[in-house]
């Protein structure tokens, strides 16, 4: 009896070493670090002047410590579609790169503004496809922040759209058919009434960013941008090259809604 009692005690001594071991169970050991990967879409709120910023990021783990963020990230401020920076590199480029150690992380984005560039370390904790934490910024500002992955963008949009330049009494009204692939890569068609510019777009390059969107036709050099503005709506602005043979220069802005 008392040798069948050691022989227990020396089993459940060596399963709570082996445990240890592997990092499992009660018995401690090395945890193992969050994984961030993915579309994610991040609000920054100022504790000092309650300006909300949001970045549209595609996330990627570099290392089993190291995260980054592609060349495409938007910045942008009160979430304003016209205010986004990073849609036109290398003019603006945007960095975003970060280390998790366990649930934490520490994330550090850059990107230029009027006062030159501003950088913003974020700190936080992550939680399932979900993150959150505080941060600071280089020209003095500091607030909380939070990020939440984004889903697959597919489907049928519809709304209208105005130039800045050019307005029309009647808005145009757009129609786009988005398809996603492989990547985040995105491509479709656009079709337009009223709009004395184009009646069709074909948007043979695109890009999910997060919960944003960019898509381009390149034969009639336009380019959209469009983010989030509720849970089915999009902001959303144009730009028509300088080398279009149409309205050149032309830009605005509008709303479309998912179908």
């Amino acid at each position: 009896m008392k040798i069948t009692f050691l022989v227990f005690v020396l089993f459940l001594t060596g399963c709570n070493n082996l445990d240890k071991a592997l990092g499992i169970g009660g018995g401690g050991g090395t945890p193992k670090n969050a994984t961030v990967s993915g579309a994610y879409t991040v609000v920054a709120t100022s504790t000092k002047s309650n300006a909300v910023t949001n970045v549209y990021v595609n996330v990627a783990m570099q290392s089993g410590t190291s995260l980054a963020g592609t060349s495409n990230t938007l910045v942008c401020l009160g979430n304003v579609v016209t205010n986004c920076i990073g849609n036109d590199p290398p003019a603006s480029v945007v960095t975003f790169v970060g280390t998790v150690s366990g649930n934490s992380i520490q994330i550090n984005l850059s990107y230029p503004d009027t006062q030159g560039t501003d950088t913003i370390t974020l700190t936080g904790a992550v939680s399932g496809t979900s993150i959150s934490g505080t941060y600071t910024d280089s020209q003095g500002d500091a607030g909380t922040w939070t990020a939440t992955q984004s889903s697959a963008l597919a489907g049928t949009l519809s709304g209208t759209i105005n130039s800045t330049l050019n307005p029309l009494t009647i808005p145009p009204t757009m129609t786009v058919v988005i398809v996603e692939g492989q990547n985040s890569a995105l491509t479709g068609t656009a079709t337009l009434q009223n709009w004395t510019c184009f009646t069709s777009l074909n948007l043979s390059t695109g890009l999910a960013i997060g919960g944003a969107f960019i898509l381009s036709d390149t034969t009639n050099d336009v380019a959209i941008v469009a983010v989030p503005s509720g849970a089915t709506t999009f902001n959303v602005a144009y730009q028509v090259g300088s080398s279009a043979s149409v309205c050149a220069g032309d830009h605005g802005a509008g709303t479309l809604t998912i179908q």
